[in-house]
Order: C-alpha cells, then sequence, then structure tokens
C-alpha cells in the first residue's frame, strides 16, 4: 500500500485501481487508439505507448469494440479532397482511409476493397500521379492539394467509345474475371503507361507487381496493357473480342482462309502455364490468328494466304520451342 500511495507522489498519477496488476500499467491500447496518435503526430507517443499496447495484449486485457470508439473533436478533421478533378469538402476522422471516406461518405464506387492490408493492390487509385493502395491513406492527410484519381476520372468522354484506351483494352481483351482487382490494375496500367508507352513485358509485370488477380489471369492482363500501350502509341489495334455493330463481345468476321494442325513439342513445356505465354507470343507473329494446347502439343492456325506449314515450323524453332515434322 506504501509502494502504491509513493509511485502516485512521484508520478502524478493514481494507482491501478486492480491489487493484482503493478502500480502504474498502461491500459490496452487499440490499433486505432495507436492510428490516431500517429496520424495527429505524436510520434513519440505512439513509440512511448507501444510498449503498452504490446503489454495489454500479453496480459490479455480486452479491447474496446470499435462500436465502442465514438469520434470526438480531437479527432475529427475538415478537408477538401480533390478526387478525379472535383472538389469535396467533408469531415473525416482521423482514423478515417481513402477508401472509406470515398465509398461510405461520398458515395463513390470507384475502387474495390480486396484485403484492407494494402498488399493486393486492389483498391489503388493514384495521388499525384503515382498509384498507392487507398485503404492504407488517411484522408485527412491528403486535403492539402494532392490530386487523387480514380479509375472514374480517366475516360475522356462518355460511353464505350469515351473509354480510355486500357479501360478499353481490359474490357475487350478479357483482362479480368471477377473483376475485383480490375480497377486497381487499371490504375497501375494507366501509371506506367503515362510514363512509358513502349513497356516490355518485364517492365509491366513490375509495374503491376503490387497487384494480385486472384483468379489468374495475368496473360490476359499483360497483353491488354500492351495493346493499350499500342493504341496510345497510334498505332491500329485487334483487340480479341472487337466492337461490331455497336455490340461487345461479338465473334469477329472470318474473312481471310485458315489452316489448323496439331504439333508435338520435341521437348515438352515445363508447365502450362508456358503454353500462355508461348500462345501470347505466337499471335504476336504475321500470319499466326491462334495457338492452343498443352504441354506437350500445340494447335496452331494460321493465315494461308500470308504463311505455310514450313514457316509455322521456323516461327516455332525462332520461339525456341521446335515441333516434329
Amino acid at each position: 500500500m506504501g509502494e502504491a500511495k509513493e509511485f502516485e507522489r512521484k508520478s502524478g498519477k493514481q494507482a491501478d485501481s486492480d491489487p493484482g496488476k503493478p502500480p502504474g500499467t498502461r491500459p490496452a491500447m487499440t490499433r486505432r487508439d495507436f492510428l490516431v496518435g500517429v496520424n495527429a503526430g505524436a510520434v513519440a507517443v505512439g513509440v512511448a505507448t507501444g510498449a503498452g499496447f504490446a503489454s495489454g495484449l500479453l496480459h490479455g486485457q480486452e479491447k474496446p469494440l470499435a462500436s465502442e470508439t465514438k469520434a470526438t473533436g480531437l479527432s475529427m478533421r475538415r478537408v477538401k479532397l480533390n478526387i478525379d478533378g472535383k472538389k469535396y469538402d467533408v469531415d473525416v476522422d482521423v482514423r478515417e482511409s481513402l477508401w472509406e471516406t470515398m465509398n461510405y461518405q461520398l458515395g463513390l464506387a470507384n475502387s474495390n476493397l480486396g484485403c484492407d492490408r494494402a498488399q493486393c493492390g486492389a483498391c489503388a487509385v493514384l495521388v499525384d500521379g503515382r498509384p498507392v493502395n487507398s485503404c492504407a491513406l488517411f484522408s485527412a492527410r491528403l486535403g492539402r492539394g494532392q490530386k487523387i484519381l480514380t479509375v472514374g476520372g480517366i475516360a475522356p468522354g462518355p460511353g464505350v467509345d469515351g473509354l480510355h484506351p486500357v479501360q478499353r483494352a481490359f474490357w475487350l481483351e478479357g483482362g479480368f474475371q471477377c473483376g475485383v482487382c480490375t480497377r486497381g490494375l487499371i490504375m497501375s496500367s494507366y501509371a506506367l503507361l503515362q510514363d512509358n508507352k513502349n513497356p516490355t513485358d518485364v517492365q509491366i509485370k513490375d509495374a503491376l507487381s503490387g497487384n494480385i488477380c486472384r483468379c489468374g489471369e495475368y496473360t490476359k492482363i499483360l497483353s491488354a496493357v500492351k495493346k493499350a500501350a499500342a493504341e496510345l502509341r497510334g498505332e491500329k489495334v485487334i483487340y480479341t473480342a472487337p466492337l461490331v455493330a455497336g455490340k461487345l463481345f461479338a465473334p469477329a468476321e472470318q474473312t481471310a482462309k485458315t489452316t489448323s494442325r496439331d504439333f508435338e513439342f520435341v521437348t515438352p513445356l515445363g508447365t502450362i502455364e508456358q503454353l500462355d505465354e508461348l500462345s501470347l507470343e505466337l499471335t504476336r507473329r504475321p500470319g499466326i490468328v491462334g495457338a492452343s494446347g498443352s504441354e506437350r502439343t500445340v494447335t496452331i492456325e494460321w493465315d494461308a494466304s500470308k504463311i505455310d506449314e514450313a514457316q509455322v515450323h521456323k516461327i516455332l524453332t525462332e520461339s525456341g520451342h521446335p515441333v516434329r515434322p
């Protein structure tokens, strides 16, 4: 008892009412409480209380529910956000992410929430031209003139014809499946093509390394980015699912006479994923219309008016995957 009073006298704090705890034990600290301290600029306080936070977890102290944590005047900020060229005056909690503000307060569905841990890239937007994860940004930090760009702000005009080349390429080239990751991938691709309109496969993969597609559409995503780059360079682009009579995903008109044949690889592929990359490479060659198959065989369809079977053999050999006669 004397020790507790001595602690009170020296520290100016009341001793813990629980006789089972050492005098001066810090209460449990929630993650959001810690973020308030950090976001308010109290880095020293955040670091100092980190030990108490960990100690609380180790001692099994209960944390308050999120619903019990109420915003106060000290945790609210009035900010002006510049999103897609439009200004929004909004009151935000200093613990509120940009994604939460856009979706819950402003009603903007321009980014998807994936992992909510800044690891999957589904919620990516551009801030001053750089792709960032909106789930990991505090809205209160973005009311200082930063320009926020989402997938809803890159289309130059209305309708399908008004889509940005990156949007159009992802749509018509099939660079998506469930769609959760698509908006983030489009924004990362858009950022890349602003600086580099002729990227290599390695540069594209590096630029999109922070985006995860759980459906595994990477081959079509790569193709979409390359075709968007070609369109931005002013080249003529033929998409897998072209627009015909104003309708999407109509089959392309087959005007050329095509021939197809199954070929057996001299050396089987290591994985089926290699076939995806090979097919993409082959269809870029003049005269090759399509390529499919397995680790052991490949079916090539070609335009008989442009190349013959001997040239198909030569193309496959040049690709590093010769086939048997």
